[in-house]
């Protein structure tokens, strides 16, 4: 199983020009929820109060029902909209077309937990051939405005901003248990400036902010049930040597056998850091080509050699991907 793909090479970082360039890929990282293996299908349940006190109390003065229509709608629209898009980006293919059904919940009154009974798990993944379901049981939002004023000038806005804020309780119910598998609660926050430094600003509208900040919400959610794809970025020494930067320029076209063989060589110098520094660089091509345990011993001599803070932090980074790699592999079985 190849969990790297490498994107991007030799990105120098400004004012380092001599020193590191960097390299860009991306990894398999696991979810949080480890599903049992006789999970195939999924239903998305959404059972969220439909009622005014979702939304928070500064912002309810003039709420109209249409007006809240509108708002669950492009709430509930974007949260799964996102929520889809990282099922389908997973390598879990049997959860990239899910059920999706509403059915909202009528218990309103101060917003407490209402969990489904077994019965009623049982008889929805009976009904429709499903192995689980996954239920948005809540949401609360808001906007809060935000002004501060030049200190010089008490009447002149310095900045101001919008704050849109979100809480959102999701479960996870198979039919055999009694509970809920799994019920996790987040919040969200997202800022939009709309006078900085005294300069206007262009904001989305307010309905738009909840709209956006649902959909991330929605990802957010995606990647706590479904191993993703994030891009990492990794540091590698270009100098100071001739040699080094050789090896560089074979890596900024791609040639990195090339540039393997040069830092192979220099692996050995009497040099202590120079040698630290190509022993790293060749960690990280075996990082590269999903061979950890390789990377692992390579990062070690480095070490042994110079505790560069560039190697050590690298350390650190490698031993979660190798905490991390069994997971992913029994998610993906």
């Amino acid at each position: 199983m190849k969990v790297a793909i490498l994107l991007l090479a030799t990105i120098v970082f400004h004012g380092c020009a001599s020193i590191y360039s960097t390299v860009d890929f991306e990894i398999l990282e696991p979810a949080t929820i480890t599903f049992p293996d006789k999970v195939n299908q999924i239903i998305i349940l959404n059972r969220a109060p439909f009622t005014l006190d979702v939304i928070a109390e500064e912002n309810r003065e003039g709420l109209a029902l249409d007006h809240l229509v509108a708002i669950d709608t492009a709430i509930i629209n974007r949260a799964l909209h996102g929520l889809q898009y990282m099922l389908k980006q997973s390598p879990l293919e049997r959860f990239h077309t899910p059920y999706w059904f509403t059915d909202r919940r009528s218990d309103t009154t101060l917003l407490k937990d209402l969990f489904l009974t077994k019965r009623e798990v049982t008889s929805l993944c009976e009904t429709y051939a499903a192995d689980a379901i996954i239920s948005l049981e809540v949401y609360t939002t808001g906007i809060h405005d935000s002004i501060q004023f030049y200190e010089e000038y008490p009447e002149v806005i310095r900045m101001q901003y919008f704050t849109v804020y979100n809480k959102m309780t999701w479960n996870i119910y198979l039919p055999e248990y009694p509970r809920a598998l799994d019920s996790y609660t987040f919040m969200d926050t997202l800022y939009f400036s709309y006078i900085q430094d005294g300069i206007v600003e262009p904001v989305p509208s307010g309905i738009d902010m909840i709209r956006e900040l649902f959909y991330q919400s929605g990802l957010r959610y995606g990647s706590y049930l479904v191993p993703v794809w994030n891009r990492a970025t990794r540091i590698l020494f270009q100098g100071k040597g001739d040699s080094l930067k050789l090896a560089s320029r074979y890596t900024s076209t791609g040639d990195w056998d090339q540039a393997y063989s040069i830092w192979e060589g220099l692996s050995a110098s009497r040099d202590s850091s120079m040698a630290s520094k190509a022993l790293y660089n060749m960690a990280v091509f075996h990082e590269l080509e999903d061979d950890l345990d390789s990377a692992s011993i390579f990062v070690d001599m480095a070490l042994g050699l110079d505790t560069l803070e560039v190697v050590r932090d690298y350390r650190d980074e490698l031993d979660i991907r190798l905490l991390n790699r069994n997971e992913v592999i029994k998610q993906i079985k």
